[in-house]
């Protein structure tokens, strides 16, 4: 069964062990992550190595008496890697929903892949990681501007992720993220409800601060089709650049989509942007039309 508590339950952990990821329970769904260290990109001019640049997530959710649960995954991918991957998924039957970019003024050129199943945990995580064998693991792109040392971040990011009400944070290696999930959206993907961090996330991040107080500031959440323009109308007035609006899965209800934006700035300033833009974003409970 899949963990019900904040510790992983074994399912979890082997799932995770296959795919060389790191085991967690969100919303009370197994989620397994890691990050693509090998790719080094530049966004903006400044060094973009968070786990909002560059990472592979995958979970499971809502088992059936079967062993069957619906599965997700999403990685970062390179140009080249794109067809030999997509390839790979579909000889293993797993459905690819998604190929687009996340964001702008990014080198190298970084893609995003999403796909989804039902099928066994274990079964699904072993047909990911073969399909995972065609992407290449040796250095890819150049530094650029990178992180002060003596820029102590900590009560920064405690700050920024009080003012986005982060449900948890961390600031490790100059990198500040904050998640959090918008819980009053109940999907069904495939007829299956789900929770998963990968279906309703939200996530801030800043990272490559200067001594002028100026970062490389993020952010990425699931929005309703309704929402999208007057939050777009919002960032805008902020001046920050939006950088993708689209899907992430298939076979969704409500329709899910996805925006992406990202700014050079103080990272309180922004932080408070962003909070303000979130207004529009509707707290009541959202579920599928009948």
């Amino acid at each position: 069964m899949e963990s019900s508590g904040m510790n992983p339950s074994d399912l979890c952990e082997e799932f995770a062990e296959i795919l060389d990821s790191t085991a967690s329970v969100v919303n009370g769904v197994c989620l397994a992550t890691r990050s693509r260290t090998n790719i080094h990109p530049v966004v903006l001019g400044r060094k973009a190595e968070s786990f909002m640049f560059i990472p592979q997530a995958f979970s499971f959710e809502n088992m059936d008496r079967d062993g069957r649960a619906l599965c997700l995954g999403e990685t970062v991918i390179l140009e080249e890697e794109i067809n030999p991957f997509l390839s790979k998924l579909r000889k293993h039957g797993i459905t690819v929903t998604a190929l687009h970019n996340h964001w702008l003024f990014d080198k190298p050129r970084l893609m995003y892949m999403h796909f989804e199943s039902i099928d066994r945990p274990l079964s699904f995580a072993k047909k990911v990681r073969d399909a995972m064998e065609v992407l290449i693991t040796h250095p890819v792109g150049v530094n650029s501007r990178t992180n002060n040392p003596n820029i102590h971040i900590d009560n920064l990011c405690d700050d920024f992720n009080d003012i986005l009400r982060g449900t948890m944070h961390t600031a490790e290696n100059g990198v500040c993220m904050v998640m959090k999930s918008r819980t009053n959206i109940k999907p069904v993907v495939r007829g299956r409800s789900g929770r998963s961090f990968l279906l309703i996330p939200q996530m801030f991040t800043f990272e490559s601060m200067t001594r002028d107080g100026l970062a490389l500031c993020t952010g990425e959440t699931v929005i309703l089709q309704s929402e999208i323009n007057r939050f777009i109308s919002k960032l805008r007035e902020h001046d920050i650049i939006v950088t993708a609006v689209h899907n992430h899965w298939l076979f969704d209800k409500p329709r899910l989509m996805f925006m992406h934006f990202e700014s050079i700035d103080e990272p309180i300033l922004f932080a408070k942007k962003v909070r303000d833009a979130l207004r529009v974003l509707t707290t009541k409970e959202v579920r599928p039309k009948r």
